[in-house]
């Protein structure tokens, strides 16, 4: 035992004394300065495309341009190596070989390199290449840069085991089944061996799972999933080369590949357009049906149950089916990569990234990603008719309590990022008219008393069910929303409607003002245009006292509450078609409630609140330098006053030409 040891030990040391290990260090001067590299000055670099051919200690640096020259490149003295998109860097030995490659990155942004020969790895910020070879080249195929911060190269005296090229492509039985599209998986005989003849790409790898696709010329898109060691790591987009070979196997219902050899290096990277998971948002309902196995998801703002112990769990999602109807469809989860999950909150919603797979002849998700999706931003609930759980992005501000303990809030924007089509590279910023709601406190006078003592709502803090968006949009709470400190209070945008010009655009639950003659008919109040063809009926719920204050025929501008009856009719838009032609087509829902001008009785569909009520004159001289009439006071139980209310205060401001302005103030 004791010789044994001996002669192993030497073997140890024949082997390391055939080693060589070489660094290439781009992060320092004294680094560059060893590559005969000249340091370049800040926000400059040098293109190694000129330097040429760099030598240290036996081994061979070259490099090749991409998009931009490979470059050394001095970013506030911070020096990096980088490789551009489909540029290179090829390391040689003229004698021995190539045995290991550590690449460490300076950035892991874009870190996507492939090597041509050879087994590669990434792990973080650490590239790993291994193998024997005498030339060994690192491309980086995808937009940008890769930025590298040193390369270590180790090197043997034996002669290369593995040529540049790789293995043969074609190594196989010419008399196996071939298989060109992963379409005709399905056609095969279980226990079937076949060889691929076809490029796929990566969706997804997790140890010896690895999901792949193919896109037909008419861009369908057909997928599988290999199981078993197929001797390589490849990264999300890499383009595997024909020759491979499998089995046909369905296991528990899903069909897969086994057995897999003969997997080469990747030859290159395919558009991240087709990488990207398929957005499913809405149409989970669709996946059973239509195939969608082995597939990798994503769907946006569902409910998620929570989690057990066996990791799984159920998503969920409201959906309108091909005759219009609203339906919930659910979908089976399982933890099956033991990701980090957030604390399921059942008013939250989520945005699951995912692989489709099917367990015992039932589909399931494979989630990569669960995160709490981002808040809904309020102007969309109006433009796109927008319903069910959610919580708001905007800061709200708390206006004044309504009625049935409701609380009047409003987002206050006068301009929005408009990026519904944002996935087709289409934003703009447009000028906008604010949004207003109503937060439902149900029976839970403590929340209710709670918020109306707050000024503005943080954003993301403002949770539950959004209602009644065609007529009068109310959110009922299920939590209890968190306020600003030290808010800033800002001028309320409100519109005036004359119902003199025979028009009202104002959408349910706005405030704004309201321009017209009081007069009582038959026993109800209305505020009415001069020759009594418009007509709108006033609930004095807000403002009870304020009735017994109004004389009849007098013309007044109320600052008010608008309430929409019914829900204004409006067609549905046909949704565009989706990025995979595979994919369906529905209907989208209506999207913001119009007023339609083709009824000529459609005013009657408006009910008004008044807040206040100001007597309208005609102004001799306007002209004159604008001037303050009155200012109005209103506290938050609805009251009205000439002077301001302990607290909180929506203040009314009128001038002389006959404009107001309405803002909040503490006392």
């Amino acid at each position: 035992m004791r010789r044994f040891l001996s002669m192993a030990v030497m073997a140890v040391i024949a082997v390391a004394a055939c080693a060589n290990v070489v660094t290439f260090d781009f992060s320092t001067v004294e680094g560059l300065s060893a590559m005969g590299i000249t340091a370049p000055e800040q926000s400059h670099g040098v293109n190694l495309t000129d330097v040429g051919t760099i030598t240290v200690d036996g081994v061979n640096l070259t490099a090749a341009n991409g998009s931009t020259e490979t470059r050394v490149w001095n970013s506030q003295g911070s020096y990096t190596l980088r490789v551009y998109q489909n540029g290179s860097i090829t390391f040689a030995v003229g004698s021995g070989s190539i045995t290991g490659v550590t690449i460490n990155a300076a950035s892991t942004s874009n870190f996507d390199l492939l090597a041509n020969v050879g087994n590669y790895s990434l792990s973080g910020s650490v590239g790993t290449w291994t193998g024997s070879t005498s030339s060994v080249t690192f491309s980086h195929p995808t937009s940008k840069n890769a930025q590298i911060a040193t390369v270590v190269v180790t090197t043997s005296d034996e002669d290369p085991t593995d040529q540049p090229g790789g293995e043969d492509p074609d190594p196989v039985d010419p008399n196996i089944t071939k298989l060109d599209s992963l379409a005709n998986l399905d056609t095969l005989d279980d226990g079937t061996e076949f060889q691929f003849t076809s490029e796929a790409f990566v969706q997804y790898q997790w140890g010896d799972y690895l999901w792949i696709m193919q896109l037909d010329d008419e861009y369908y898109a057909y997928a599988s999933m290999v199981y078993g060691n197929v001797g390589r790591e490849y990264p999300i987009g890499a383009i595997i080369p024909a020759g491979w070979t499998g089995k046909k196997t369905t296991y528990k219902g899903l069909v897969e590949i086994t057995n897999p050899t003969h997997f080469n290096n990747a030859t290159s990277m395919t558009s991240a357009d087709y990488t990207a998971p398929f957005d499913m948002t809405g149409y989970m309902s669709y996946i059973e049906p239509d195939h969608y196995e082995n597939m990798r998801v994503k769907f946006n703002g569902i409910a998620l149950s929570e989690i057990d112990a066996n990791g799984n769990f159920t998503i969920t999602s409201n959906e309108t089916d091909a005759d219009g109807n609203d339906i919930t469809v659910t979908l089976a989860g399982y933890n099956k990569f033991g990701i980090d999950y957030p604390a399921v909150d059942p008013a939250e919603s989520y945005n699951i990234d995912g692989m489709v797979t099917i367990y015992n002849n039932n589909y399931q998700l494979y989630p990569i990603t669960i995160e709490e999706a981002p808040g809904t931003r309020l102007w969309k609930v109006t433009y796109e008719g927008l319903e069910g759980n959610m919580k708001i992005a905007d800061s709200l501000y708390v206006v004044m309590p309504l009625v049935d303990n409701q609380i009047l809030v409003t987002d206050n924007a006068t301009e929005v990022l408009v990026d519904t089509y944002a996935e087709w590279g289409y934003t703009w910023y447009q000028d906008w008219y604010p949004t207003w709601i109503a937060l439902d406190c149900g029976d839970n006078t403590e929340l209710f008393n709670a918020i109306n003592q707050m000024q503005v709502l943080a954003p993301n803090t403002v949770k539950g069910e959004m209602v009644d968006v065609s007529t009068n949009p109310r959110l009922i709470l299920s939590s209890t929303p968190t306020a600003i400190t030290d808010p800033l209070f800002e001028n309320y945008h409100i519109y005036s409607y004359d119902l003199s010009e025979d028009k009202i655009q104002a959408l349910g639950n706005e405030m704004g003002q309201a321009l017209g003659w009081f007069k009582v008919i038959d026993g109800e109040s209305y505020l009415c245009s001069a020759l009594d063809t418009v007509k709108v009926r006033l609930d004095f719920g807000l403002n009870p006292d304020l009735q017994n204050q109004l004389v009849e025929g007098t013309r007044y501008i109320f600052t008010c509450v608008f309430k929409v009856n019914e829900p204004w009719e409006s067609d549905g838009k046909a949704a565009p078609e989706r990025s995979f032609k595979a994919a369906k087509r529905k209907a989208m829902k209506a999207i913001a409630p119009k007023v339609h001008y083709g009824d000529n009785d459609y005013y009657t569909n408006y009910t008004i609140m008044p807040v206040s009520a100001d007597v309208l004159t005609a102004i001799d001289n306007l002209d004159a330098a604008k001037q303050v009439t009155k200012v109005s006071y209103v506290s938050t139980t609805g009251v009205v006053s000439d002077k301001p209310f302990q607290g909180v205060n929506i203040v009314i401001t009128q001038f002389n030409d006959g404009s107001r302005i309405v803002t909040k103030a503490v006392k």
